[in-house]
């Protein structure tokens, strides 16, 4: 315990803390409500797919309300809310991030995010120009494309959406520290005349680093493709992402993961915050590609980014299951005195006045079904996805959604994960049971 206290600890609190991966998270923060509103608009699009033949089989509902969204124009509302949001994450990423990486290096946020802006889409492949003239690979039809009703000379979506946003994050990185740096010389800085409106001085300020930056950062991605023949979405596609997420999609990573946080919640560290920063950079992405495939109807590919609301019932360390159990089998007042102003926050997700008032920090009794529950539930989660027994989650709910609600809706209307959801929370009541009768005794005794 001691070693903990003095070494891991302190290394934990240290990563949390790390400038960069402070902005990354603050970044996904604020762009937390435009996936969930996007999510939102996936749902409403696709809920009826819960009545189809290999759901409730009522095609009625199915075909009655698709029908509905149709003609009511309430369809194409909602795919305009999701490209404006989903279909837009790496470019919201970039900005979010610009101006949160600035503001750790005290520098100008909106003009670092104009930049990382100016940089992101100046590198962004073009839409392939379509000939007028077409001729298959076999040499033995043609076809005749009008070349006004193909987009040309645009921005390829796909490099705009979660695709894009490893190469968002690592571009973005780079222009900041350097914009901002090159922003902090006297050297470089155009001082204009008191009368000059703010606005405009402040911009004539940034002129030079910015300009510096923008062709600096985009001749070497451009001279990089030249080089290598890939462009940078390919390489980081090749050599960042995909390796990361096939290391990622694990069992061994959600063990991992669930444990860390609540280990470092029983030392009064917010898990949560510290781990999501080395990990929402993953995770995301990947959440953001299970949307992608529900809404087209097919197969969710990852499973672990969307363990949360399996794995986190009433808040880190799982903690309904020891409301109930207190309400239950607790004789300590103490104890029922705190859950019984936990219980409406708990529902919500929120276990700080639990977590600090039962204590579960750093009380040996209670750490141990904090971390053991959740990892649990994690590995019997993720086997369940394995082996397509319940479905995966594929949109983002907000976690303060109540449990079951929860499940439902995170994995577009899934009645089999709300109810394993449900039977989780039993489990988590059996679990937390004899570790509250110990309590019971140990005050009893004291």
């Amino acid at each position: 315990m001691k070693f903990l206290e003095e070494k891991f600890i302190p290394l934990a609190s240290k990563i949390g803390s790390q400038r960069h991966l402070v902005a990354i998270r603050d970044a996904f923060v604020v762009t937390m409500p435009l996936t969930i509103v996007g999510a939102i608009a996936v749902l409403i699009n696709n809920i009826h797919g819960i009545f189809a033949d290999n759901g409730l089989n009522i095609p009625a509902i199915q075909q009655g309300y698709a029908k509905m969204i149709t003609s009511t124009g309430i369809k194409d509302v909602m795919t305009a809310v999701n490209k404006g949001s989903i279909n837009m994450m790496a470019v919201l990423l970039v900005v979010t991030l610009g101006f949160n990486m600035a503001k750790g290096l005290d520098g100008d946020g909106i003009a670092t995010s104009a930049v990382a802006l100016t940089c992101y889409l100046g590198l962004t492949p073009a839409v392939q120009t379509l000939a007028s003239h077409y001729t298959w690979a076999n040499n033995t039809n043609n076809i005749d494309v009008l070349t006004t009703d193909i987009a040309s000379g645009g921005i390829a979506a796909n490099k705009l959406d979660s695709n894009g946003m490893f190469v968002g994050m690592i571009l973005t990185i780079i222009v900041s520290e350097i914009f901002v740096r090159l922003s902090r010389n006297d050297k470089l800085k155009i001082t204009l005349p008191d009368g000059v409106p703010p606005a405009v001085a402040g911009s004539f300020t940034v002129l030079i680093p910015a300009v510096l930056t923008v062709i600096m950062v985009v001749a070497v991605g451009t001279y990089i493709e030249r080089l290598s023949g890939m462009n940078l979405w390919i390489i980081i596609q090749k050599f960042v992402s995909s390796p990361l997420n096939s290391v990622a999609d694990t069992v061994g990573t959600a063990v991992l993961v669930y444990f860390l946080i609540t280990f470092l919640w029983t030392f009064g560290l917010h898990g949560s915050n510290i781990v999501g920063a080395v990990t929402k950079p993953i995770f995301t992405p990947m959440l953001l590609e299970n949307t992608s495939a529900y809404e087209a109807g097919d197969k969710i590919p990852n499973i672990i980014p969307g363990l949360y609301p399996f794995v986190a019932i009433g808040g880190s360390g799982s903690t309904l299951g020891l409301i109930i159990a207190i309400l239950l089998f607790s004789k300590v007042q103490s104890e029922k005195t705190v859950v019984g102003i936990s219980i409406a926050p708990g529902i919500f997700g929120i276990n700080e006045p639990l977590t600090f008032g039962i204590p579960i920090v750093m009380n040996p009794i209670y750490m141990i079904p904090f971390i053991v529950g959740p990892v649990v539930l994690s590995v019997l989660t993720y086997l369940l996805m394995q082996f397509n027994i319940i479905d995966r989650t594929c949109l983002n709910v907000p976690w303060v959604t109540p449990p079951l609600l929860y499940a439902f809706l995170a994995t577009g209307g899934s009645f089999k994960s709300m109810l394993w959801n449900a039977i989780e929370i039993v489990f988590l009541t059996i679990l937390w049971m004899p570790f509250v009768q110990i309590s019971n005794k140990q005050s009893a005794i004291a």
